[in-house]
């Protein structure tokens, strides 16, 4: 049964006209001679538009090296070229809803790659679900997307309630006593300040203040100065990138510079460094879904490491760990096509739920078992990384310890920055 927050969006968009009664059946059957078509409706422009370019260009690594390197998906006896319809969401919920519709049903398209944001896949699947298409959430990993019960949403990403887990975990152990969160608005980051404050009770770290803001905000000074005034050890900022970006210079502008802080996204992402430079961002945290230094392999990208040169090679930067994100979930499509020997949708997801694999962006298991909520569909057993930016503006990984390439330093006075 579909969850009531899920039936809740669904009611909520049809309110405002933006769903039809049923999705009207594709145009023409699949062609099993022509290319697979997959849909994705991923965020060019507006908020989320430094993620969702950066989830699509794992799309096409992806699609590039099916298409050009093994000549396509094996199928049966047969191999097939794929073939990737985009469409702009603009990063706004009801136009991903929209799209998605369109992809459906006007498209004819069976298989659809999400944009970044949580927010913005679960609008999706309120398309998706009940017309029994598979969304693959590149780019989402709120508990709530899987707790819903859906049947057709995955995701390889670890979960949002994991994200600062290895990061506090460390920190407990040298020693800190405090934290402080700031906070957008949407449901991922919410889930993430609040198991972030469970996981602080449970290693004795008393949150000494929460801020809410919201994720088109543009002017944070307030909440910064609550959280300063309470002077915690840790500060940790939960937002997309531009939010982490008016974090440091709100910071910067008031001579804060907590002990540590941990941002969810921001320095994970090229542009953070690039744009406030290396001296700003030097000791900032974030968890990464993914690392080229991690000991993940697969006979397709090869090493965490090749992933990164050939990434590298195409786009002329670093990679965040989204592009590799976007490439897993792809991979994901290719894996379970391949292990059903159709295109069929409920072959594809009951192969889906089937895989139990190592790749270059580590294991995926979308089963569930292991979780308390068998949340199927996720990637309930992955671990998350922590890294830290060094001053050169390079990732490090600092935790778990098992992992760790460097130990964490603190966060040094504005005053003592190039």
């Amino acid at each position: 049964m579909w969850g009531r927050r899920a039936r809740g969006v669904v009611a909520a968009l049809a309110g405002l006209g933006l769903l039809a009664a049923g999705c009207a059946e594709p145009p023409a059957a699949d062609d099993p001679n022509g290319p697979i078509r997959i849909g994705a409706a991923v965020s060019d422009t507006g908020k989320y538009s430094i993620e969702g370019q950066a989830v699509k260009r794992g799309y096409q690594l992806w699609a590039d090296m099916v298409n050009n390197e093994l000549g396509g998906i094996q199928v049966g006896d047969r191999k097939r070229k794929v073939e990737i319809v985009y469409y702009d969401d603009q990063s706004d919920p009801e136009q991903a809803v929209r799209l998605t519709q369109r992809l459906i049903s006007e498209d004819g398209i069976d298989f659809i790659f999400g944009s970044y944001s949580s927010g913005l896949t679960l609008a999706a699947s309120a398309v998706t679900e009940p017309n029994k298409r598979i969304l693959f959430a590149g780019g989402a990993a709120a508990d709530t997307v899987f707790s819903q019960g859906s049947d057709y949403v995955f995701s390889p990403l670890t979960n949002t309630s994991r994200y600062t887990e290895s990061a506090l975990r460390e920190l407990a152990k040298r020693g800190v006593k405090t934290i402080g969160i700031l906070h957008t608005d949407e449901a991922p980051m919410v889930d993430i300040q609040e198991a972030t404050e469970k996981l602080a009770g449970e290693l004795g770290i008393q949150v000494v203040g929460t801020q809410r803001v919201p994720s088109d905000a543009n002017d944070i000074r307030g909440a910064v100065t609550q959280l300063r005034q309470a002077n915690p050890d840790v500060l940790v900022e939960a937002g997309h990138t531009l939010m982490g970006v008016l974090t440091v210079q709100t910071m910067r502008s008031m001579d804060w510079a907590p002990r540590y802080v941990v941002m969810i996204q921001a320095p994970t992402e090229h542009s953070f460094v690039e744009q406030l430079g290396p001296a700003a961002t030097e000791g900032i945290m974030a968890p990464t879904q993914w690392h080229a230094s991690a000991q993940f392999a697969d006979e397709y990208f090869g090493t965490a490491a090749d992933y990164r040169r050939r990434y590298v090679e195409r786009y002329g930067e670093e990679p965040s760990y989204m592009p590799p994100s976007g490439s897993a979930v792809a991979l994901s499509l290719q894996l379970a096509i391949e292990k059903a020997g159709s295109v069929d949708v409920e072959k594809v997801r009951k192969a889906l739920l089937e895989l139990d694999v190592d790749t270059f962006y580590g294991h995926i298991d979308y089963s569930g078992e292991g979780h308390p909520s068998g949340l199927k569909g996720a990637n309930v057993n992955r671990p998350m990384l922590t890294i830290q930016l060094n001053a050169k503006g390079e990732q490090v990984v600092v935790a778990p310890e098992e992992n760790a390439s460097a130990e964490i330093v603190p966060m040094k006075p504005w005053s003592q920055r190039r």
